[in-house]
């Protein structure tokens, strides 16, 4: 999916867990294992943005990536 479309899901994702138990974290993330792997070697939580994932991704497909907090 393209960036807005994974932006929205995060955001729907988000609502539906609110307040869900154990604590999620919801990120996007490129699509490719590849660059999806690069961008989690450099993912630091405290300096994340949802629009950071666009810097690793070669062909602006995303994916939204829910783990425990």
């Amino acid at each position: 999916m393209n960036y807005q479309e994974a932006l929205a899901e995060k955001q729907e994702s988000e609502k539906e867990m609110a307040g869900g138990q154990p604590p999620l974290k919801i990120i996007i993330v490129p699509e490719l294992t590849e660059d999806m792997k690069r961008f989690m070697e450099s993912y630091n939580e405290d300096l994340y943005t949802d629009d950071l994932c666009k810097l690793y991704s070669s062909n602006d497909e995303y994916t939204v990536l829910i783990t425990a907090d």
